[in-house]
């Protein structure tokens, strides 16, 4: 490679603030002409972009967990809160809990495409499908809803199933900093429905369509990977313009390796002759193959992970 160490350090601040300006916008724009559009291809089609963009929001929002949205951690901060508005999400939140996804991947504790001879097959293969078809999405607002108005019944909640128990150890970042960032999600949402005049029906309509992608393909680079926490991910080829819309997500085994280079610096992390499996045909194993019968015991958890650059 030609680069520099120094090249991958690189945040492109300047475009990352101009994408998530115009990503939001274009988002509660296609939410105000959904509630105006009387035939259906219109309707459509503004159904259809909503669900793309809504990718490209959550991938700015995973930029900003990673602290390089923006170099300024303020600047960073509340770029990612106005990304997880309409998510919704809090950036705070998910800057914990997608940390301690790198730090258990392809542990026991995320093995969704596995399952062991003493575990359900079907139980399994029906969450399985229930992911691919967008359910993941839909247990977020409603957990998220708990946390906001019954953190303690929460915070029981989540030490029982291990679910997002890590935010309540945090040395830095408050449960009420964290709650803030979801009564904002809470009031834009609201907003933004009240003011668009979008019926229930239509709000479900784009949220059901952004939802699908976005839960049928949060585990797609992960899906039958080798089981090892800093290389259990795959470089997949996407389709253009997609991968680009994706801000390169579906290159997942360099971000697991590198996971502080910025977005615009993964594809040069992959050396030319790399094979890459299709992007399009891995997804559509994951609905041929379902969850498969593993006898490999998974890779213990980290501690932490070393920065590196390559």
């Amino acid at each position: 490679m030609s680069r520099t160490p120094r090249d991958f350090r690189s945040i492109p601040h300047r475009l990352n603030t101009l994408l998530t300006l115009g990503i939001v916008s274009a988002l509660v724009g296609l939410l105000f002409l959904g509630a105006r559009v009387e035939s259906r291809p219109a309707l459509a089609l503004c159904v259809i972009a909503f669900a793309l963009l809504f990718q490209t929001q959550f991938a700015l929002l995973h930029e900003a967990s990673h602290l390089k949205l923006h170099p300024d951690p303020a600047w960073n901060r509340w770029l990612g809160v106005l990304c997880g508005l309409l998510f919704p999400m809090s950036a705070s939140m998910l800057s914990i809990t997608h940390w301690s996804h790198h730090l258990k991947n392809r542990s026991d504790h995320e093995m969704f495409d596995l399952y062991y001879p003493h575990q359900s097959r079907v139980g399994r293969t029906v969450a399985w499908y229930l992911m691919l078809v967008g359910f993941w999405y839909w247990i977020i607002p409603p957990f998220l809803l708990l946390l906001l108005v019954a953190p303690g019944l929460f915070r029981r909640m989540s030490e029982r199933l291990h679910i997002a128990e890590a935010i309540f150890r945090h040395p830095t970042i408050s449960l009420g900093r964290i709650r803030l960032e979801l009564l904002l999600c809470a009031v834009a949402l609201t907003g933004v429905f009240v003011l668009s005049g979008l019926s229930v029906g239509r709000m479900a309509l784009f949220y059901v369509a952004a939802a699908v992608i976005w839960s049928g393909t949060n585990y797609l680079e992960h899906s039958y990977s080798p089981r090892d926490v800093l290389v259990g991910a795959f470089n997949l080829r996407a389709p253009w313009p997609y991968g680009w819309l994706n801000l390169h997500r579906e290159l997942d085994l360099n971000h697991h390796l590198y996971p502080d280079v910025s977005w615009i610096h993964l594809p040069a992390l992959s050396p030319s002759n790399e094979p890459q499996r299709s992007y399009l045909l891995h997804y559509a194993r994951q609905w041929a193959t379902g969850p498969m019968l593993t006898r490999e015991p998974g890779p213990e958890p980290l501690k932490d992970i070393p920065r590196q650059y390559p």
